[in-house]
């Protein structure tokens, strides 16, 4: 059991998300989704397992059983009993230590695995916390002091001493290049105004959206339909404030959307943080194709590596 002493700034349990958006239902699941992905495979679990997904300051939490952690993502600095708890590698801990997770200078967002994966709340086939709709992973919020979480036992096995190759790991260093491709909203004049400039991250940053600070002069039509989105879609409201979308984010909406991150940088976003800057640069779909295949493979590569490992 791991009992809360402090829950950080936003604490969630996450997994891979749900797959209802034709229900209305957001997909949610851990913004980094590669980081989520390479943390269960170090500690042997599939890679939908569920875990916690912090932001900007992280938990506080106290081990009751022995356990098999990984930590993966931006660079938080965390400590287990007072020494450095290694990033992007598994740890085993035993029952009654506590790691204490703080900041991070860099991105926004890791991921803590557990071997056997943490139980929750499951909702539509995930256990994912949804903060708006209250509902999935525990009781729908974020961590609170005090709260007790579990996980499924697994067969206790030796951590792989392998570390997780750099080029694996999502960028979190600024400025940031996000390649999109341009959808039937995107005119001449606002590709004009949103390419090649930098943009600032604002304050306004959650698991929904990421505000930027700039305006594009949006264009504004009160008969326009709403229409599905997915994360990844950068909006486009009447204030002509872009917003990128991400897991949270609802599945209609009526603002125009001229240009869509690609598939292989949207755990990048996840990693976008108030202050970041972020250029955009159009590819094309083959470009964003090869990007997410080479993506693919190096992640895969990696998690069957680490399930000969553990014999799986």
């Amino acid at each position: 059991m791991i009992e809360v002493l402090r829950p950080g700034l936003q604490t969630t349990v996450q997994d891979a998300g749900r797959r209802v958006r034709s229900l209305g239902i957001p997909a949610g699941g851990a913004a980094d989704a590669g980081a989520r992905r390479l943390a269960n495979a170090l500690v042997g679990n599939a890679p939908g397992a569920a875990g916690l997904e912090f932001t900007l300051s992280g938990p506080t939490l106290r081990l009751h059983a022995d356990a098999l952690l990984s930590v993966c993502g931006a660079p938080f600095d965390a400590t287990l009993d007072g020494q450095p708890f290694p990033l992007w590698r598994a740890v085993t801990v035993q029952a009654g230590q506590t790691l204490a997770v703080s900041g991070t200078s860099l991105g926004a967002r890791a991921f803590l695995a557990v071997r056997g994966g943490l139980n929750g709340q499951e909702v539509f086939g995930s256990i994912s916390t949804d903060l708006r709709g209250a509902f999935g992973g525990q009781e729908g919020r974020a961590l609170r002091r005090g709260d007790r979480l579990t996980w499924t036992p697994l067969p206790a096995a030796q951590p792989p001493r392998a570390f997780i190759d750099v080029d694996l790991r999502t960028t979190v260093t600024a400025p940031h290049l996000l390649h999109v491709l341009p959808t039937p909203d995107a005119t001449p004049d606002l590709l004009d105004s949103m390419l090649g400039q930098p943009f600032t991250v604002s304050t306004q940053a959650d698991r929904m959206g990421v505000r930027l600070t700039a305006t594009v002069p949006a264009p504004h039509d009160p008969a326009r339909v709403s229409v599905p989105n997915v994360p990844g879609l950068i909006q486009l409201p009447p204030d002509g404030r872009p917003i990128l979308l991400l897991p949270d984010a609802g599945t209609h909406g009526g603002y125009p959307t001229p240009l869509v991150v690609v598939s292989a940088d949207l755990p990048r976003l996840g990693q976008l943080r108030p202050g970041d800057r972020v250029t955009f640069q159009v590819v094309t779909l083959a470009w964003a194709h090869a990007a997410l295949q080479a993506q693919e493979r190096g992640l895969r590569q990696a998690e069957a590596a680490l399930r000969l490992w553990y014999g799986r």
